[in-house]
């Protein structure tokens, strides 16, 4: 497999970000995770890179603008050409969906970067001297639970919210 790292975004990403959102948001109006959204829901309008880098370097401090108020760490996950193929967000403290939110590319799925990126932010998670990791995918999201599964996750929960069924998955570091 092509050699893959995880990193913090900053300046220098600006056009592979562009290029990366410019084409998932022709292909799935909806971008997981979240965070990588270049669209303000509360401003009705898609940012500047240099606002939307702003706001990532707010939630790794506070986390104030998040619902959960929790600290949190988005992180690129990009290969050896510096194309971003997908992001992981690490919730510093346990929320109610999980330690980390992730997602890749459409155009890069069932590859296995999402297995790959999850390993590489399990590492992260270590680093964070955290023992135990919770990921919260809906029952129906089968790429993510078999990447967790992949990863040692074990079912822990399952639970019906806002119209959804979600699993709750434990990986023991």
């Amino acid at each position: 497999m092509e050699r893959l790292f995880l990193t913090i975004p900053n300046a220098s990403h600006e056009a592979a970000y562009t290029n990366l959102m410019d084409r998932w948001e022709k292909l799935e109006s909806t971008i997981s995770p979240s965070l990588l959204s270049r669209y303000s829901d509360k401003e009705k309008r898609t940012v500047p890179y240099a606002t939307w880098l702003q706001w990532c370097e707010d939630d790794r401090a506070t986390g104030s603008a998040l619902a959960t108020h929790v600290p949190c760490t988005l992180y690129f996950l990009m290969n050896g050409t510096n194309e971003i193929l997908g992001s992981i967000v690490l919730n510093h403290a346990a929320t109610h969906r999980g330690h980390l939110h992730a997602g890749i590319a459409p155009w890069h799925r069932a590859k296995g970067l999402g297995t790959a990126m999850l390993k590489l932010a399990l590492e992260k998670c270590r680093q964070r001297n955290l023992l135990q990791v919770e990921i919260v995918p809906y029952k129906n999201n089968v790429g993510a639970i078999k990447t967790i599964l992949n990863n040692g996750g074990k079912l822990v929960e399952e639970f019906y919210e806002n119209g959804l069924w979600s699993q709750r998955y434990r990986i023991d570091l």
